[in-house]
């Protein structure tokens, strides 16, 4: 079985995943850029089923990180 904190760090990498899709939806539509706003829209339905898979089994497993070993 996955560990709950691998499970929470690919959550998180996921959340990183989309909020630079976000950005770069955002960024193409500035330029005008019509094919780079259609394929992040694309990316968003993959990122989406990632999430979905995931994000909510992170949650439902309240898996958290690790905490930082301190010396």
């Amino acid at each position: 079985m996955i560990e709950k904190t691998k499970i929470r760090e690919m959550a998180d990498l996921i959340a990183s995943i989309k909020l630079e899709a976000e950005n770069l939806k955002e960024l193409g539509c500035k330029c005008g850029i019509k094919c780079v706003e259609m394929n992040v829209v694309r990316m968003s339905a993959m990122i989406k089923m990632l999430e979905l898979d995931i994000t909510d089994a992170a949650d439902i497993l309240e898996a958290r990180p690790e905490p930082a070993m301190t010396y």
